[in-house]
């Protein structure tokens, strides 16, 4: 007889796309999410995340840096959103005063201030991926 509770795995086919110029963060949040069961995509840049959803527009989730050289995380919300509205977003910052902005503003969009744990990473996707 198995005991063994079930795990809160997502969806197997989940696809998230991680954004972030920095190859440290996307290694890490690769990991954590990789892990959960997650089907995950990089991208080191606003614009290579563009052209990596015109390829997969199945993408669900796309965690995105907002401070990177050309297409910042801002704009690149706006895009996806607009040509992808049902694709969910997630932007991360360094900058507490950007993701207050941000996550207070009109289009209440969900942040995820860095730094961050394992645990809030996980936990702040399958709220935004819930909602």
């Amino acid at each position: 007889m198995n005991l063994a509770l079930p795990t809160e795995n997502p969806i197997p086919s989940t696809t998230v796309l991680l954004v972030d110029d920095d190859p440290f963060m996307l290694r890490l949040m690769d990991l954590i999410l990789r892990e959960e069961g997650y089907t995950i995509i990089q991208a080191r840049s606003g614009e290579e995340a563009l052209a990596t959803i015109r390829e997969r527009p199945s993408v669900d989730l796309v965690i995105s840096d907002v401070v990177m050289p050309g297409m910042d995380g801002e704009l690149l919300r706006e895009t996806v959103k607009r040509h992808w509205p049902k694709c969910k977003f997630i932007v991360c910052s360094g900058y507490p005063d950007k993701c207050w902005d941000l996550a207070n503003g009109e289009a209440h969009i969900a942040t995820l201030p860095k730094p961050f744990t394992a645990s809030t990473l996980k936990e702040r996707v399958r709220e935004v991926l819930a909602a």
